[in-house]
């Protein structure tokens, strides 16, 4: 069975801004009425009428030469690419082929041309030495600031591009990418992958084991391990050299059969990945060729047979609402609000954790400490006195005096609390079990029902794609794909119809600051100005509609006349439109958290003026500011969240080696342990998506991420392999080389072994399913052992010790946060008798007397752990759970 771990963490809270949900139109059957409420809607006419029939035709014809790449054409730039002769000839030879162009000429431009023409200027360290003098800014320095161009000190910051982090690998955009790219989609083109084609697939089919796909995979292989041997014969030698050779070895054709072939897994991935972005980047140019000719022939048809409509569908355009929904990896309100309000008491709590670290040193346990010494001035000179800057977090400042009753205070203290879970769950709406879920419970998984183990540091990463596209996880560029959308560095685009990605933002954007950033921003600075001369154009059309409609008929050549002028300006509205500014903005930043896991996430590189909560606030502001310039802020929806909130780490232990090479020591037998995460300092996992390997031969998966969870995984169910053993099956677990009467209390040994660090582990105490389900959760307090039950039935939870008669501790239910202030005397009251309800007065043998999950909920809002007790008690909602601390 998964087991889930929490390491203790004594200044954690799990909070996020709230986030303004968007719903879907109604279903109703409006297609032939565009009127919702009495009010004619513009977007049903686009979703019902004008769009419903684009074809996505993948025969359209356009002149190679109107592409230009960089600013110059398409076959002047494949020659400017590092190519060998005989690849750049044959390319170039057939760039007269509009279906070999065209595809290529997208893809390329959604890869180059869309980041090109901005320098690599830090835009935010440009501001900030327009609002502080240097003497202020020099007081400003950490390790990711210093004034001048050279920084002040020689402390050399971490390579954290080969580090697990939370979030997938970045992608490094360069020339010899491209042309890599390149040469792989004219391999693809040669063997008849993109030719056959009359329309585009709605849904990118990945590769499988079929017969035509392994053809495919083994003539493209060849050319992937000779771009890599090129690729390392140029590298320096260390690690990352050695494992590029080790993928070239498993090219060679006597290691073809090697299980996990990672020459293969790297080719899988590499075709994957071209074929998917280059059928994205075309769908986008197609839907805005079509979208262009149909709402044009739309309007003219209106114009033609009921001019009235048209008028109403315009009005309603220039009165239309915009959502603009922004991700914040790591956002966490308790820390915000202690930054903005004086009297919040986080930042005074994180400073006096921070200097009583010391207390917190395991003495039983081996532990090691960060080798980044954490910076903490900031937050020092925050805990002592009030601070008074208006160039400090102004966007938040001013959302908290103005918009405090739209912000959630708290937000829920979920297992496991990580960004590959949570991330989607903010992007899409979706929950992570049942129909429609995201089925990605964590960091890593094991799915039992395949034999496949997940970790998504590395080219697994693309199978997170796979994993939402098999639930049929519905995203927000789904639900609106008949609006125009715009997706600002987030992932799951697949139907956004502007994609600034974020695997270029993350691979770039660590090094060259405010990569994305500054893009996305400039899309939106033009067409800010694209929306101001729309809504000019509409006022224009409208009048000139209305005047048509007077003219007499009999005055014959003055009414033609007019008609010719509203029918051009018509197609003028048209061809513009689509370069408005866009009815629905994801946003996703992933630097308060990203630098955190280096730096600490109340260091000066995070809190200070020149820290990554400032930079983050001036990018808000740059977003709002092209919305107000188009005019159109008033009506724009704003939404916020993060997906979850950050703990410093004061020390550090590799609960797999406690626990299982002390036990090892004194077995007279092996226990086969396997990691499939990276520890801190390693680099991304390579898995053969066609040709995992097994986990059947091992006794415990393991796998950990930061915030102190870990996972793992036992295989002793007496149902079978693919079941989850429970707990009475755990504290019987007999390895797969022990003696037929040899058996281990393996929960036991996990607490004995952890005897300070074990916050709470939780495992099944019977099998669990969406009726009911019942979870131990097992800790250690003051060097001993502690129970607890959680068992759900229906709507209704009972949570108790199973140390006697006292209440339950291992979920501080009876206990407040101290990282937010203290409830009001009514807020008080309520707390306490929910307390008095579900703890002391509530009765196993009697459900009726259980409080329900809302009740639950209110409960535990108060408390350091949000929710726990439901999240907890759901925790095996998802078939293929782990464990999550």
């Amino acid at each position: 069975m998964s087991l889930y771990f929490r390491a203790r963490c004594y200044t954690i809270l799990v909070s996020s801004l709230s986030l303004a949900v968007i719903s879907a139109p109604s279903i109703a059957d409006i297609s032939t009425t565009p009127v919702i409420g009495g009010v004619f809607s513009s977007s049903e006419v686009l979703k019902n009428q004008v769009l419903s029939s684009l074809s996505y035709s993948a025969t359209l014809t356009r002149d190679a030469a109107l592409f230009t790449i960089g600013g110059v054409t398409l076959d002047a730039y494949i020659l400017a690419l590092p190519l060998d002769a005989k690849t750049k000839a044959r390319v170039i030879a057939q760039l007269s082929n509009p279906t070999y162009s065209i595809p290529l000429g997208y893809f390329l431009y959604s890869y180059y041309d869309r980041y090109s023409g901005l320098g690599s200027e830090d835009v935010f360290k440009g501001y900030l030495s327009t609002v502080y003098d240097d003497e202020a800014l020099k007081g400003f320095e950490h390790s990711l600031y210093y004034v001048g161009d050279e920084p002040v000190s020689e402390y050399k910051e971490p390579d954290t591009s080969t580090e697990a982090t939370g979030h997938h690998e970045g992608i490094r955009i360069d020339e010899h990418f491209i042309a890599n790219m390149v040469v792989i989609y004219d391999a693809l083109f040669e063997i008849g992958v993109w030719q056959d084609m009359d329309n585009l697939p709605e849904h990118y089919t990945y590769l499988t084991n079929s017969p035509e796909d392994l053809a495919i995979i083994a003539q493209i292989q060849p050319i992937i391990v000779e771009l890599i041997d090129k690729a390392a014969t140029g590298m320096d030698e260390g690690d990352m050299k050695s494992a590029m050779l080790a993928i070239a070895e498993d090219g060679k054709p006597e290691n073809a059969d090697k299980p996990n072939n990672k020459a293969q897994a790297l080719t899988i991935t590499l075709i994957d990945f071209v074929r998917l972005n280059l059928l994205k980047a075309y769908r986008q140019f197609v839907f805005k060729e079509e979208r262009e000719e149909a709402l044009d022939e739309w309007m003219q048809q209106a114009f033609s047979d009921q001019p009235d409509a048209l008028i109403q569908f315009l009005e309603s355009q220039q009165h239309k609402r915009f959502a603009v929904q922004v991700t914040v990896d790591g956002l966490q309100q308790g820390l915000i609000e202690g930054l903005v309000d004086d009297n919040a008491p986080f930042i005074s709590v994180a400073y006096q954790n921070h200097k009583n670290r010391t207390q917190y040193k395991p003495q039983l346990e081996k532990v090691i400490e960060p080798e980044h010494q954490q910076q903490v001035r900031f937050m020092e000179v925050l805990s002592e006195q009030t601070y008074r800057d208006p160039n400090y977090l102004p966007f938040f400042k001013k959302l908290y005096q103005e918009n405090r009753n739209n912000i959630s205070r708290v937000g829920i203290s979920s297992t496991p609390t990580i960004s590959v879970r949570n991330l989607p769950i903010i992007k899409t709406g979706a929950k992570v079990s049942g129909q429609g879920g995201t089925g990605i419970p964590n960091f890593h998984f094991v799915d039992r029902e395949i034999d496949r183990a997940y970790y998504f540091f590395g080219n697994d990463a693309l199978q997170l794609d796979v994993l939402m596209a098999d639930n049929k996880v519905q995203t927000m560029f789904d639900r609106l794909d008949y609006l125009k959308t715009l997706n600002c560095n987030a992932q799951y685009d697949w139907n956004a119809h502007t994609t600034y990605d974020g695997l270029v933002n993350l691979g770039l954007g660590e090094s060259l600051r405010d990569y994305g950033e500054k893009r996305c921003v400039k899309e939106l600075q033009e067409r800010s100005e694209v929306e101001v001369t729309l809504r000019d154009k509409r006022v224009a059309l409208i009048e000139d509609i209305e005047a048509y409609q007077t003219i007499s008929g009999f005055d014959f050549f003055t009414k033609y006349s007019k008609k010719v002028q509203v029918k051009q300006a018509i197609t003028q509205l048209a061809e513009l439109d689509g370069k408005g500014m866009p009815d629905y903005t994801l946003v996703y930043n992933p630097w308060p958290d990203h630098f955190a896991h280096f730096t600490g996430p109340f260091s000066d590189e995070i809190l200070m003026p020149t820290g990554e909560l400032n930079r983050l606030d001036y990018w808000i502001r740059q977003i709002e500011a092209t919305y107000r310039s188009a005019g159109v802020y008033d009506k724009t929806l704003w939404g916020m969240a993060g997906d979850h909130g950050l703990t410093p780490v004061f020390y550090a232990l590799n609960p797999e080696k406690q626990v299982f090479e002390g036990l090892q020591a004194e077995l007279d037998y092996p226990i086969v342990v396997k990691k499939i995460s990276s520890d801190e300092g390693e680099g991304p996992k390579i898995t053969n998506a066609l040709s995992y390997p097994s986990s059947k031969d091992i006794d415990v998966v393991v796998a950990s991420t930061a915030g102190g969870n870990f996972m793992m995984d036992f295989f002793n169910s007496k149902q079978g392999w693919t079941v989850q053993p429970v707990y009475q099956e755990l504290v019987q677990w007999k390895p797969i080389a022990a003696l037929n009467d040899d058996s281990i209390n393996v929960i036991d040994e996990i607490a004995k072994r952890l005897p300070e660090s074990l916050d709470y582990m939780v495992v099944r105490e019977a099998p669990c399913d969406e009726r009911s389900c019942s979870v131990r959760v097992i800790g250690t307090r003051d060097l001993k052992r502690v129970d607890e039950l959680i068992t759900r039935y229906g709507d209704k939870l009972f949570y108790e010790s199973l140390m006697g008669n006292q209440a339950p501790i291992l979920l501080n239910t009876q206990t407040l946060n101290p990282y937010l202030a203290l409830p009001s005397i009514a807020d008080f009251s309520a707390y306490s008798k929910l307390v008095d309800k579900c703890i002391n007065r509530s009765v196993k043998e009697d459900d009726s007397t259980w409080c329900s999950r809302s009740e639950w909920t209110d409960l535990t809002h108060l408390t350091p752990r949000p929710d726990s007790v439901n999240q907890l008690a759901n925790i095996y909602l998802e078939d293929s759970d782990l464990l999550q601390s």
